[in-house]
């Protein structure tokens, strides 16, 4: 008798007591799950086929382990563009032993006793509890000897005002006020500016003599004009 069951995504062929390595699942150690997408079931040419899945089939398995695969690398290289990526993977797994195949409407058989490693796992795990509870126990100290609270100070508080002294008023300070810049009236810029040197002459250079005026040439009077002077 064989069937085939569905999960992390894949099928796989299972019988009673094999052992499968699939997907990894939310399981402990000694736990029994229950598969319940099963695709196909055979028995002796007898064949039920699901649609997609059969209503009410089931396989049990135990889990033996939670682990990890081997290790593989994983390499991105782009030619000429100097890019290199290199990162490595381990694949989760769990490893099932298969238990019972059920049809619908099929009961478990009696569970199976759990390994001994498992139960002797449990133990070790509950004696540890019971260190520890008792250390706690033992190392908490007696309710009856209280901590010294730790004393706050608090500040003194302020003398309180008689009446005559809220009455009074209280003395007005006088602040100076800030020395206005003054702008000057544009009559004394005027002033200031006729009481100003006029801008001495450059003097010529040495070596050279003072450049005067060109002499215009008398104007020739023509024969007309002068024959009308005469």
């Amino acid at each position: 008798m064989y069937a085939i069951v569905k999960t992390g995504g894949k099928q796989y062929r299972v019988e009673a007591g094999q052992s499968v390595e699939v997907e990894r699942l939310p399981a402990a150690e000694g736990d029994t799950i229950e598969l319940g997408e099963v695709l196909l079931i055979a028995e002796n040419g007898d064949v039920t086929v699901g649609t997609p899945t059969i209503e009410g089939a089931r396989v049990l398995a135990l889990v033996e382990q939670q682990g990890r695969a081997k290790k593989i690398i994983v390499l991105k290289y782009k030619s000429k563009v100097r890019t290199r990526k290199k990162t490595g993977h381990r694949q989760s797994f769990t490893r099932l032993a298969v238990e019972e195949i059920l049809r619908p409407g099929e009961e478990a058989k009696t569970a199976r006793p759990r390994p001994a490693r498992a139960a002797a796992a449990e133990a070790v795990g509950e004696e540890a509890v019971a260190a520890e509870v008792a250390e706690a126990v033992a190392a908490a100290p007696p309710e009856e000897v209280a901590a010294p609270k730790r004393r706050i100070r608090r500040a003194a508080p302020k003398p309180e005002k008689t009446p005559a002294e809220a009455a009074a008023p209280k003395p007005r300070v006088r602040r100076a006020a800030p020395a206005a810049e003054k702008k000057p009236a544009k009559a004394e810029r005027a002033a200031a500016k006729a009481e100003k040197p006029a801008a001495k002459a450059k003097a010529p250079a040495k070596g050279k003599a003072e450049a005067t005026p060109e002499k215009k040439p008398a104007r020739r009077l023509t024969l007309r004009r002068r024959k009308e002077t005469e």
